[in-house]
């Protein structure tokens, strides 16, 4: 039976995976974290077959937890689970060693293939994922002089959550920062992307397909 750990901090999310592990003879939810501390906290002393990992979260981010998972335990698979479906995302965590990349809106039955595959050891990707992965392969200066791509993940994280219209006091309590380290970040996020208002971003991010 595999042992699933997942990282949410939304209980009717965690609860809802529950739901469907128990419908599921072959897979058990093994543990629950509210964020990515505590998960690679449970991971010191647990054994795994899986983990299901929420992009935002408080604390440490998720692009440094994954890191911080891949570096540590490299055999491991990681599901990223997320309402970001944007392809810039994905390639993120691709790159970085997410296994899956699985939108929330998907269906139970596409993240249990996708939690079997990577059991085996396969990388799961849809086929728009797989399209996206092999055009930067094929071109991978293609987006080279994209102007997203000067920014640091925490920042392009911040710029997804701004373009999506969120106040920066929403932002700093969902990653569990000052409103002032928010403030600083767009700062830096305007002066890199040479924009004024947050409504350039926000244009900037729907024309680059970077929020839905």
């Amino acid at each position: 039976m595999l042992q699933i750990i997942i990282a949410d901090d939304h209980a009717v999310v965690r609860t809802g995976l529950q739901f469907i592990f128990d419908a599921t003879p072959d897979m058990v939810l093994a543990a629950e974290c509210r964020n990515g501390n505590e998960l690679l906290e449970r991971l010191k002393t647990h054994i795994f077959d899986v983990v299901i990992l929420d992009i935002t979260m408080p604390g440490t981010d998720a692009f440094e937890v994954l890191e911080q998972i891949k570096s540590s335990y490299p055999k491991l698979p990681v599901i990223v689970f997320t309402m970001n479906s944007d392809r810039s995302f994905a390639l993120r965590m691709f790159k970085k060693g997410a296994d899956a990349f699985i939108n929330k809106e998907s269906s139970p039955e596409l993240l249990l293939q996708a939690i079997r595959t990577v059991a085996q050891g396969k990388k799961f990707q849809t086929q728009e994922q797989i399209e996206l992965v092999m055009n930067h392969i094929a071109d991978p200066k293609s987006n080279e002089n994209a102007k997203h791509d000067r920014l640091s993940d925490r920042e392009f994280q911040i710029l997804c959550m701004l373009a999506s219209g969120m106040k920066k006091t929403e932002i700093a309590s969902n990653l569990s920062i000052s409103k002032n380290t928010v403030n600083n970040h767009r700062n830096n996020i305007m002066k890199k992307m040479e924009f004024e208002t947050t409504a350039d971003l926000a244009r900037y991010a729907v024309t680059n397909h970077l929020i839905g």
